[in-house]
């Protein structure tokens, strides 16, 4: 019955889709990116240093601001859900990516790494990616996202594991004056957001854009809470969620600087973390910011430099209300800054040579969890991190190229973990053995190979081989609950070994097909268990993971003004020891999108989106969906002003995804259709 079920779903949309694609009439006045246009985008984050796709060592998805403007993505992780072997979770507070089969609930996103213009923004307290409306970035100011799939740790450090994904927002000839916009819709949706970019000079520009959005959500019900005690598992007026943020860059010349600013509060309806069911007062508050400075120059053409400094803040607050008890107040306030310098050396014109060196120094990582006067946690877990790199490229034929990296990253032993030896003197361990514990793990070194072999302009086959790791989070580490959770200080790093093979095919003028295959193995994945000694939960390195897959894309120009994509990942994700696959894995992912301009100035873009069912961290499957989003777009219509209609979810699909631990429900629902109306106006 599902089956069936499913395939008239998609029967649906595929229509819906097709009759799209059909009713291609006319012309519009934007000039559409072709498809050599793509093939050639510079890219960055591949290699620290700007290539196009066909050369970069790596699996690489670009997503451009015309993919942006004409599908309606409004969010970071809706672009991203249409990316091959990419899916999304959502627990109605955060949103979840998972890539390759892997995808742990309330993760945080920690196996990913998040870049704004090459700065990383992943938080360093959960290493947490905030990739859904917690990111308050004008999608708008976006250039480009690019995704490098598999292990970047070989240049970036810990969390590179499954893929680095850079924002690249738009420079100021491509803003080229004003632009201001609002939208409403479903479930009280509205915003206004605007972007601004001025070219003051010769050499000198500035942009800055932000976004103010608040939604009120709706009442959901949860049979899991259905009782009279717990308002017939109905929770009212908590699905709301208020963000903003800026973000603003000044190029001079071979400097830049740029900032930016996020804050995200919203409400928890699901009751997750044992709270008390349909409180108004349970929230979550996410606050980020960062400022870097940077300098890069060539001062001839066989030598380039790099060199910036930053400094990051991240604050967060909890507020979980306990029945008849004050509420439970968890807050963590992060400060953390640094430097990193680049050199690039040409000295052969088939060789190339990349150094550099990055130290960061977390001066401030405070937690506190109190529950009225009682305080659980108040204290802070400050480190510092020391990592060199290298990377070498070694062309010895005009149609093969060879790419050999490795980065160390050095950890400093923090207050924390010395605590943890300190106790662990009083309970009799020995010196060696504590000894052991503040060495185990090391250092980690992440090395990567890459061969490129491009036998005509058409043709480009990658073999690619890459390790990375991720470091334990300080959550991981060292959160404590006295009655429910204990620290696991002698947590070692994840890692993870991947080999892959990418063969991307121009076919004829207006069409690219890419095939890749992969395997990878992680080892000493850290997890959430119960320790059968107390019946205590902790975190701990359980297991290994076995996983391999193919992905499929084809992308193309349809007519003068149209585009399309299609791919299909199968992905296989295993837990070592029991064989069993992992949960919130879904085995088969769809993707198929075409936009098509269908009068003059008017663009209807339609997306299908397919995946199978996922196994829940209770042992239940979600059903399989199919989903179709629909997006009718204007270019420039009269003054400057421009209007979208977005529809997403179509044919009104009920489907929901995995939950976590912390959730009574196996699965948290998701919105059924939705509408959103934008306008805008360009001054």
């Amino acid at each position: 019955m599902m089956r069936e079920t499913l395939a008239g779903r998609i029967a649906a949309a595929a229509c819906a889709l097709t009759w799209f694609v059909a009713a291609q009439t006319g012309r519009a006045d934007m000039l559409a990116q072709s498809l050599e246009d793509l093939l050639n985008t510079p890219i960055s984050a591949a290699s620290k240093y700007e290539q196009t796709t066909r050369e970069a060592p790596a699996s690489v998805t670009v997503i451009t601001s015309a993919d942006i403007e004409r599908y309606g993505w409004r969010t970071i992780d809706e672009a991203l859900q249409t990316v091959r072997g990419m899916y999304v979770s959502n627990d109605r507070t955060y949103s979840y990516l998972g890539a390759r089969g892997f995808g742990r609930p309330t993760d945080y996103n920690n196996r990913v790494l998040l870049l704004i213009n090459g700065h990383t923004n992943n938080d360093n307290f959960y290493n947490g990616a905030a990739v859904g409306p917690v990111l308050g970035i004008n999608i708008d100011a976006v250039e480009r996202i690019e995704v490098v799939r598999g292990p970047g740790s070989a240049l970036y450090g810990t969390g590179a594991l499954f893929a680095v994904i850079d924002i690249i927002t738009k420079d100021a000839s491509a803003i080229d004056g004003l632009r201001v916009s609002a939208e409403g819709g479903s479930l009280g949706r509205k915003g206004l957001s605007g972007v601004y970019g001025r070219e003051l000079g010769q050499s000198v520009e500035f942009t800055l854009s932000g976004l103010w959005r608040d939604a009120d959500g709706q009442d959901l019900y949860y049979a899991e809470y259905d009782a009279p005690d717990t308002n017939n598992g109905i929770a009212e007026d908590l699905d709301w969620g208020r963000a903003g943020g800026a973000h603003g860059s000044l190029r001079v010349g071979d400097f830049t600087a740029q900032a930016m600013f996020s804050s995200r509060k919203t409400g928890i309806p699901t009751g997750a973390f044992e709270i008390t069911f349909n409180d108004p007062d349970a929230s979550t508050l996410d606050e980020q910011a960062f400022l870097e400075l940077r300098y890069s120059s060539e001062p001839n053409a066989k030598t380039g430099v790099m060199a910036r400094g930053y400094l990051d803040y991240y604050h967060y607050m909890g507020v979980y209300p306990i029945e008849d008890e004050p509420h439970y107040l968890e807050e963590n306030d992060s400060r953390w800054g640094g430097a990193e310098l680049q050199l690039r050396l040409d000295p052969r014109e088939f060789t190339r040579h990349i150094v550099g060196v990055e130290v960061q120094r977390h001066f401030m990582v405070d937690y506190h969890i109190w529950q009225g006067d009682a305080q659980y946690i108040d204290t802070g877990y400050p480190f510092t991190v020391l990592s060199v790199y290298a990377q070498n490229i070694y062309q010895p034929l005009d149609d093969l190229s060879l790419t050999l990296g490795v980065r160390k990253d050095m950890y400093s032993n923090d207050p924390g973990r010395e605590s943890a030896a300190a106790a662990a003197v009083g309970k009799g361990k020995s010196d060696a053995w504590i000894a052991e514990k503040l060495e185990e793990g090391g250092d980690p070194a992440s090395p990567r190979v890459a061969l490129v072999y491009t036998p005509s302009v058409s043709t480009a086959i990658k073999l690619l081989y890459g390790e990375a790791f991720r470091a334990p989070t300080r959550f991981e580490l060292f959160y404590e609950d006295p009655d429910a959770f204990k620290p696991s200080p002698w947590l070692v790093p994840e890692g993870i070994r991947t080999t892959e093979a990418v063969w991307e095919q121009r076919i004829g003028r207006d069409l690219l097909g890419v095939v890749s295959a992969y395997r990878y193995e992680m080892r000493d994945l850290i997890d959430e268990v119960v320790d059968p000694k107390d019946e205590i939960a902790l975190y701990k390195n359980v297991s290994e993971v076995h996983a391999e897959g193919m992905e499929v894309e084809l992308r193309g120009q349809i007519g003068d003004r149209g585009r399309g994509y299609a791919s299909y990942a199968y992905q296989k994700a295993e837990d070592a020891d029991s064989g069993g696959r992992l949960t919130n894995s879904p085995a088969h992912l769809a993707r198929a999108g075409v936009v098509v301009p269908v009068l003059p100035k008017v663009y209807a873009a339609a997306e299908l989106l397919v995946e199978s069912g996922r196994l829940t961290v209770q042992d239940t499957k979600t059903d399989a969906v199919a989903l179709l989003n629909l997006n009718l777009s204007t270019t420039d219509l009269f003054g400057g002003a421009r209007a979208a209609l977005l529809v997403r979810n179509v044919l009104d699909e009920a489907y929901a995804y995995p939950g976590g631990f912390e959730h009574l429900q196996a699965a948290i629902t998701q919105n059924g259709r939705d509408v959103t109306l934008a306008v805008e106006h360009r001054f």
